[in-house]
């Protein structure tokens, strides 16, 4: 599943188009639009404008398309990747393979694409669990994890009595982390996933935060939401990187969690 740090790669990917024409707009699924329902005619209308700029809250791409020189006429198009969801820029793309997703490789699974000054960008999605959506709410994601602050994350945590890995899957409390980056993050950390969120201290939240945003540039610079050092470790009877005691598999949040009873508490 492509996390914060993939959907980064893919914006960085854009920007080489950035200040380009709109020569068309094609999306063949119209299932793919959001809110469902959305027809494709204003999408269609995107062409013929410029690509401004490009930007990332959490998961979400943003292209900001309209006439230079006038902001007030600029549109804000959201790309979302879901599960499988991979940007490719004239039939490749910053990412060759999602982990844990197949290996096969359709165009048929192209359910969005635009043509940059003639560069063809497309979103090939095989599970069609992303999406494209025309001035998405920007307030409904919560603050950016790359960047999150203790204080940020300690508001987003407070009054919360879920499992720990369940709140910081929450795009509406933190933007950006997955099932991966969580559970690497808390295996850093030293907190298990399990743990009920309001039995947090001060301190951990600010170790958690800081974690948070040394993982994700740590995890960007190798090249990957799969490049922890306890990805290694995500299967049964392996031994934990830190302290050599086993892992244990849950289901925390509904996802697949690996951690290390030993040292996360």
């Amino acid at each position: 599943m492509p996390e914060l740090i993939e959907i980064e790669y893919y914006r960085e990917a854009l920007d080489a188009l950035v200040g380009g024409m709109i020569d068309s707009v094609d999306i063949p699924d119209e299932r793919f639009t959001r809110p469902k329902g959305t027809p494709i005619e204003p999408f269609a209308q995107l062409a013929g404008e410029r690509l401004l700029k490009t930007s990332r809250l959490g998961k979400l791409l943003c292209l900001h398309i309209g006439p230079v020189g006038d902001p007030e006429a600029e549109v804000l198009l959201g790309l979302r990747f879901g599960m499988t969801g991979r940007l490719l820029i004239n039939g490749s793309g910053p990412i060759d393979k999602l982990e844990y997703a197949s290996g096969r490789d359709e165009p048929a699974w192209d359910r969005f694409t635009l043509t940059v000054d003639g560069n063809r960008v497309s979103i090939r999605d095989q599970r069609r669990l992303g999406s494209i959506e025309l001035e998405p709410d920007l307030e409904r994601l919560g603050p950016e994890a790359s960047t999150v602050t203790a204080e940020q994350l300690a508001v987003a945590l407070t009054g919360r009595t879920k499992a720990l890995k369940a709140v910081l899957l929450d795009q509406q409390l933190i933007a950006g982390l997955g099932n991966l980056l969580v559970d690497e993050c808390l295996w850093r950390a030293g907190l298990a996933p399990s743990r009920p969120v309001n039995d947090l201290s001060a301190h951990e939240i600010e170790r958690l935060a800081v974690m948070i945003v040394d993982t994700v540039a740590d995890l960007s610079a190798r090249g990957g939401s799969h490049t922890g050092d306890s990805f290694d470790a995500r299967n049964e009877h392996a031994q934990c990187p830190r302290d050599c005691g086993e892992m244990r598999h849950d289901t925390v949040g509904g996802r697949s969690t690996w951690w290390c009873p030993v040292h996360q508490v």
